[in-house]
């Protein structure tokens, strides 16, 4: 029945939205929610939204809030929790080989990289494409706004109410209300 499912979730998938009008468009990005929501280890709350093509494998074990928007040629694989109210921008990439966490009201922007794993390269004498997968929980807070082109690493935890800067990638825990930027990303600033 798995295959089923999958196989018209890939077929809704493929509808181009741009030729949707309206009514039209938000029945078709709701009935894809619905349809992945018939899927074993799929919860998809009402009113999500999924834009054309966005990618998840039969294995994937997805969680996604109410009023939730996931846009155009996303990838979602592996263990991921989206909360309410968020949105995930076009050609994001979320690996959850560990898991991934995203609270309720965070916003993710454009191609947007996010790990849950590293690879243990430490010993030359064993070779790269050999090395130990290292699976972690990251976790993106509530009200957390990442710009576009950002990459998170495997295992961080970017608290509450953050905001990450366009092309950051962030290496180490964000705290609360905090703003960082750059490679690698440090604290700018602090929102009050």
């Amino acid at each position: 029945m798995n295959h089923i499912f999958y196989f018209i979730y890939s077929l809704s998938s493929k509808i181009p939205d741009k030729l949707l009008f309206g009514f039209w468009f938000k029945f078709v990005t709701k009935l894809r929610a619905k349809i992945l929501n018939l899927m074993p280890n799929m919860s998809i709350e009402k009113n999500v939204r999924i834009y054309r093509s966005m990618k998840i494998t039969k294995k994937s074990k997805l969680k996604i809030g109410e009023n939730s928007t996931i846009k155009e040629n996303c990838v979602l694989i592996g263990n991921i929790e989206i909360g309410k109210n968020c949105n995930i921008l076009n050609n994001t990439k979320i690996d959850g080989s560990g898991m991934v966490i995203i609270g309720n009201n965070s916003h993710v922007g454009r191609e947007n990289d996010i790990f849950s794993h590293y690879h243990d390269i430490s010993k030359k004498e064993i070779l790269v494409n050999k090395s130990k997968e290292i699976l972690q929980t990251t976790i993106i807070g509530e009200n957390v706004m990442l710009f576009s082109r950002v990459g998170i690493m495997g295992g961080l935890d970017i608290q509450d109410g953050v905001i990450i800067g366009y092309g950051s990638v962030i290496t180490k825990n964000c705290k609360k209300n905090g703003i960082y930027a750059g490679i690698p990303a440090r604290k700018i600033g602090q929102r009050e």
